[in-house]
């Protein structure tokens, strides 16, 4: 039997000398024990021997240590045969180091761009009517502009319509940002016009993320008058939630002026089935269990709000901001905090997990936060032998996907990505050398050779966006998310096979949903 053993350990050190905590990861349900293989992205069901011999090989990277783990040799010698007969015949444990992502090369950008940009994101107006104390664009935020009088104007604003025309495919997505979009409904509302108008057979569909405070019932009964449109309404909870941060720009509470602007568009959208609405709160620590019910249990009390209505919640991004400026949070808002690393890690997905699994009712938060984070598990690539390359974790191709427009007229990668490298303006359209520098070729140089090391680097969804500054990518920026993102998919992998084993019918749910 030690001889077997022995072959066993010979061949595992055959087949990787070091670096095997980037060949996959393992993690428990209530019930299992799993594992998930990087190169092939297949996940197997262990024993208590093999979870421990592959939990030892990750995290030693020394096949020798594993007879130091107690096992009684008929345990480890079955364990270890079953590992090599996954290896030989499953194909795991061959991940190989990668040495670039799949992109396409420079050449064909021009191509891909002319093929059909989906959206467009239209920056109307750098003003606000609230000022929201976590909001990002204020001056103490040193990754952000600052609020501004700046409005787009009509002559910027045509020009990128022009020019989006011109590379439009059967769709285009017609989106507008702000500021507020509203407070330059003048232009929002010329842009719609203007595209229909020079796009004839393009299918236009118009969204924006909306404040509420400005919704008149003209406004609302213009957007039922498009084919389609769809609203996003930023309301964070109760009225004592939200008007803690989304005050006007006297300081008061906005809740009552933004629950009657929702009010206006359930009214005028009433009937129409190609218009929708969506609704984000901005939740801040501390979180706890309590706090996250409230929040549900008031979108659930609204009964004249659509049962379709779209309900997400976010953590707060603060940037730069020092949260003690922004109220004494822990004073005013403690309560029982989250005490387990999956709650640490991420304490909106373990209260949706939670929460599913003892309410059936589906309004309200906990679906919608399941699902995003479960739907990259569920729609991850399978292969038979494992995949020599690797995407760019969660990012889109600039300029193809999306392309966002500022007051002035230069383009962006998306609205998310604030001061980093323009890709180009009205004036002279994509900047393709722009886009394959810095969203191409430093990206792949300043990243691969972390993820080339990364156990979950076929289900990161790390974008652009928390990894730019104006000079370029921010390498120690973009690492600080890793740790989360690596946390974040580990959870995903247990909470999605806990449903495998305790509720299969409701990933069913999961082949009608697409990642956007």
């Amino acid at each position: 039997m030690g001889n077997v053993i022995q072959d066993a350990l010979a061949f595992l050190v055959n087949l990787h000398p070091d670096q095997w905590a980037r060949l996959g990861t393992v993690f428990e349900t209530e019930n299992n024990q799993y594992f998930y293989d990087t190169g092939t992205g297949k996940v197997f069901a262990c024993d208590p021997a093999e979870y421990a011999v592959l939990e030892c090989l990750l995290s030693t990277s020394d096949p020798a240590a594993i007879t130091g783990l107690g096992l009684e040799d008929n345990a480890l010698q079955q364990a270890l045969e079953t590992i090599t007969l996954l290896v030989e015949q499953e194909h795991i444990l061959q991940a190989p180091v990668f040495q670039k992502f799949v992109t396409p090369e420079k050449a064909e950008l021009p191509g891909i761009i002319k093929g059909g940009i989906e959206q467009i994101i239209i920056e109307l107006t750098e003003k606000c009517n609230l000022r929201c104390k976590y909001c990002l664009y204020q001056e103490d935020n040193v990754d952000t502009r600052n609020f501004s009088k700046q409005d787009m104007d009509w002559e910027v604003a045509r020009k990128a319509l022009d020019y989006i025309s011109q590379n439009a495919g059967k769709m285009l997505a017609l989106t507008f940002y702000g500021g507020e979009p509203l407070v330059n409904f003048k232009l929002m509302k010329q842009c719609i016009e203007y595209c229909k108008a020079i796009m004839p057979g393009v299918d236009i569909p118009v969204s924006f993320t909306t404040n509420l405070t400005l919704v008149t019932d003209e406004i609302a009964a213009y957007l039922a008058s498009l084919d389609q449109c769809s609203v996003l309404c930023s309301l964070d909870g109760p009225e004592h939630v939200h008007d803690y941060y989304r005050v006007t720009v006297g300081g008061k509470g906005s809740f009552h002026q933004a629950l009657q602007g929702l009010k206006r568009l359930v009214a005028a959208f009433d009937g129409k089935p190609q218009h929708s609405l969506g609704i984000n709160a901005v939740l801040c620590p501390p979180y706890s269990k309590r706090r996250f019910d409230e929040v549900n249990d008031f979108f659930k009390t609204l009964e004249w709000l659509p049962k379709d209505t779209r309900i997400d919640c976010s953590y707060v991004d603060t940037g730069t901001l020092d949260w003690s400026e922004l109220g004494h949070v822990k004073t005013d808002l403690q309560d029982e905090e989250f005490y387990s690393e999956d709650e640490r890690t991420d304490p909106l997905g373990k209260w949706a997990e939670y929460t599913l699994d003892s309410d059936q009712d589906e309004r309200g938060l906990a679906k919608e936060l399941s699902q995003k984070k479960l739907l990259r598990i569920h729609n991850r690539v399978i292969t038979d032998e494992p995949l020599l390359g690797i995407h760019m974790n969660g990012c889109c191709i600039p300029g193809r996907r999306r392309l966002y427009v500022t007051t002035d007229g230069k383009f962006k990668v998306c609205e998310k990505m604030a001061n980093s490298p323009y890709i180009g303006d009205v004036e002279t359209g994509i900047d393709i050398e722009a886009m394959s520098k810095y969203y191409f070729e430093e990206y792949t140089e300043k990243s691969i050779k972390h993820c080339s090391t990364c156990w979950a680097a076929r289900l990161c969804g790390i974008c652009y966006a928390p990894c730019y500054q104006e000079a370029g990518l921010d390498e120690e920026k973009k690492q600080s998310h890793c740790y989360g993102e690596r946390a974040a998919m580990k959870m995903s992998l247990k909470r999605y096979h806990q449903l495998v084993e305790v509720s299969p019918e409701k990933l069913e749910y999961f082949n009608e949903l697409t990642l956007s």
